[in-house]
């Protein structure tokens, strides 16, 4: 059911039906109710678009330059309006248009890029200068794990610090004897 058909509905089938307690079809509390129950079981009055062209809206951008999402999957969020916008239904109802027309995926994307340009992809092409925005974070991680191991590797070559003129680290036995007498001194 498109939005309108439910006042087509109402329209027709409305004057039919008795009215009872002053309420009646046509009301728009009767409608509003309506258009909130239908999803409850799973029917979507505003539903214009086919699940194809969702399908397909999920690999072309909204247009909107509002919500930064697919045009399948715009959701519009905030403000006093959530759900899709006016540019994902357009785009949406090209979508099952083309897809009427018998065009495949890849066709209706190509004539998106041709009629908005390359801001029309979500992920960018594997082919040509796209291919660069798939390899290049795996360049810059080889390139990150390079430098960490070049850094430590410094660290752990790197000589101790120079003491100050006369100044010995004790080792072995006499280190053992300065922690002896510390722990003597320490002791009371």
């Amino acid at each position: 059911m498109t939005d309108t058909s439910i006042l087509v509905w109402a329209r027709v089938y409305g004057p039919s039906f008795p009215m009872e307690r002053g309420i009646s079809l046509r009301s728009p509390y009767v409608l509003a109710f309506l258009a909130l129950l239908f999803p409850l079981f799973g029917v979507s009055p505003l539903a214009a678009q086919s699940a194809r062209a969702k399908e397909v809206g999920q690999h072309i951008k909204c247009m909107c330059k509002g919500c930064d999402m697919t045009a399948g999957g715009c959701a519009h969020p905030g403000g006093a309006f959530s759900g899709p916008c006016d540019s994902a239904k357009t785009e949406l109802r090209q979508i099952d248009d083309l897809l009427a027309q018998g065009k495949t995926e890849q066709q209706i994307i190509d004539a998106f890029v041709a009629q908005y340009g390359t801001i029309a992809y979500v992920e960018p092409p594997k082919h040509g200068f796209g291919l660069v925005a798939w390899i290049m974070p795996f360049v810059a991680l080889a390139f990150g794990m390079a430098f960490v191991v070049v850094v430590v590797r410094s660290w752990k070559n790197k000589p101790a610090p120079a003491l100050a003129d006369g100044i010995t680290i004790p080792k072995g036995a006499e280190l053992d004897q300065f922690r002896a007498r510390a722990r003597k001194e320490t002791d009371l």
